[in-house]
């Protein structure tokens, strides 16, 4: 007699969708935290920067003042594009819930987002807009370890005497979690700090930490002095038209974005440069 593989009645079984589950971690766009947002509905657009004011003096009563001209530049900003495309049965649609493409739909909006991290922090990307290590940025040595908050305050200086004041730092997981195990002194178990993550301060400068910025390093940025270009917010469609002989759903998310870096030596990375 045949026995039958106790699977096999399942395989004729129609399966239920349960809920998606969304495992994905948040991601939180750091040009739109630590820059000045820009919308703009035309191709380019070009920022004005004051490099220098017009000189003043002392002179005497009744004497010609000298005629000065401030000094001038701007920077031009064309935002990129940034997508992602992708597909899904409609049985999926019809029978899961909560309703699968708007879930779908968040995690290409929230790739979208790493995706703009990744090129804020890096020089130059493929088809995307050029990012901090494409400038000429001041740079704070800040040796193999983090132990102290003297690079943190260096950095301060350093944007100073561009001209800049730092609202935020941006720190990789790793330099969070040294700088939170970092202990008050030799043989002391007691924390420098007790925690360092999003909203914290160091030097009395907000944290933000990004998986973007490579290991071992930080940036310290003004956020008057960073323009976060965008051109259309991200969007999220479906169609069902180009995949009909499919009998799916297609969803696309799309969004257009630039980085006007005002000020470079404004912008201070630290990181082990030896």
């Amino acid at each position: 007699m045949t026995v039958l593989n106790s699977n096999l009645t399942t395989a004729w079984t129609p399966e239920d969708y349960g809920k998606l589950v969304d495992i994905t971690v948040a991601a939180k766009a750091v040009p739109f935290q630590a820059g000045t947002v820009v919308e703009t509905a035309s191709q380019t657009i070009r920022f004005p920067v004051l490099q220098a004011d017009p000189a003043t003096g002392w002179y005497a009563e009744n004497s010609t003042i000298t005629l000065t001209d401030p000094d001038t530049d701007e920077v031009v900003v064309t935002p990129k594009k940034v997508a992602g495309l992708t597909q899904v049965s409609n049985e999926a649609l019809n029978d899961s819930n909560p309703a699968v493409a708007n879930q779908i739909g968040q995690g290409l909006a929230r790739d979208i987002a790493r995706k703009i991290d990744a090129a804020f922090f890096a020089n130059t990307t493929t088809n995307g807009p050029s990012g901090l290590l494409s400038v000429s940025y001041s740079v704070v040595d800040t040796g193999a370890a983090y132990t102290n908050l003297d690079p943190f305050h260096a950095a301060k200086k350093e944007a100073q005497d561009a001209g800049a004041e730092l609202t935020h730092f941006v720190l990789a997981p790793d330099v969070a979690l040294a700088l939170a195990q970092a202990k008050t002194g030799t043989g002391s178990n007691q924390g420098l700090l007790d925690n360092v993550g999003d909203g914290v301060t160091l030097a009395g400068v907000p944290v933000i930490v990004s998986t973007a910025v490579a290991a071992g390093e930080a940036w310290g940025l003004d956020k008057s002095q960073i323009m976060t270009v965008r051109r259309t917010g991200t969007q999220v469609v479906t169609s069902g038209d180009a995949a009909f002989a499919s009998d799916a759903v297609q969803i696309r998310a799309t969004s257009r974005v630039g980085f006007g870096l005002i000020n470079p030596a404004g912008i201070v990375r630290l990181y082990n440069a030896a």
